[in-house]
């Protein structure tokens, strides 16, 4: 699906969505869960390009429905993977490795059963090392269809990324925000600390002037689009975690049904 020209949904992904930035360079964001590299390369010949072409996979954070085929799309591909620089950990040997799991941050096992439900054949963490090619940080920009630039937003995890594609005026929210569709939200996440931190994120990016913007789970949004992401904040996201699942329980019941159609579960909606 071309969202606008040169940018384009990945179709038939599983888990995050993964678009497709189609330049004289060519990037893609988030990889989705381990499995879907041939599915990302077909896509790639689909418009005309050679997987030769693609030189960054870029991981709006390291939860492995965003970023479990980075290593595959990698190997098929050549192209660095890209991350924020807290969102790696060395290796011995020297090398800079994905983050896995959710640190810090266990799911209750009453919500596993509500909302996720018994996934056989998905593990809760990859199997295999991702090895990050270049980390960048707040301010860095790749020199895709205009211009990529990096914006740290912490919160959702240590490393978070918002990008934007200036010549576009598009913003890559990650799952810093989730599009349920009726509703803009954000994450369900267990510690209120981080919530407050995501808080500060958000704010953070208030004074941005964009037309579109596509998000790690949801349709891509292109009306009134910084109005509904400034609304988030009007409402801190400070309320204890039960009363946000009771609050929500309806939508997340709704957007775990949706994903699961598509053989991806998310980590989570909130307030």
């Amino acid at each position: 699906m071309e969202i606008v020209p040169g940018v384009y949904r990945v179709e038939g992904i599983a888990g995050s969505n993964a678009v497709l930035l189609a330049g004289e360079q060519m990037a893609v964001v988030d990889t989705g869960f381990p499995g879907n590299g041939e599915a990302i390369v077909g896509y790639i010949r689909s418009i005309g390009r050679s997987p030769r072409d693609l030189r960054w996979i870029i991981n709006t954070h390291h939860h492995f429905d965003h970023s479990g085929s980075a290593d595959e799309l990698h190997q098929l591909t050549g192209a660095s993977i890209v991350a924020h620089r807290d969102e790696v950990v060395p290796a011995k040997d020297g090398r800079k490795l994905l983050r896995k799991g959710v640190e810090g941050e266990p799911i209750p096992i009453w919500y596993r059963w509500l909302f996720h439900g018994h996934r056989p054949g998905v593990p809760d963490r990859p199997i295999h090392d991702t090895v990050v090619h270049e980390t960048v940080d707040h301010g860095d920009r790749l020199e895709v269809l205009g211009g990529l630039r990096f914006l740290h937003t912490p919160g959702h995890t240590p490393g978070s990324l918002t990008l934007v594609l200036e010549g576009q005026q598009m913003l890559f929210l990650g799952d810093s925000v989730i599009n349920n569709v009726n509703r803009l939200s954000r994450p369900l996440m267990w510690d209120r600390k981080k919530r407050r931190q995501l808080d500060a994120s958000l704010r953070s990016l208030r004074e941005l002037a964009v037309d579109i913007a596509c998000f790690g789970h949801g349709p891509p949004l292109q009306e009134a689009v910084m109005e509904r992401v400034r609304s988030l904040t009007d409402r801190p996201y400070d309320m204890p975690t039960w009363q946000i699942v009771l609050k929500n329980w309806r939508t997340l019941r709704k957007f775990y049904r949706t994903n699961r159609q598509r053989r991806g579960v998310p980590e989570g909606v909130g307030s």
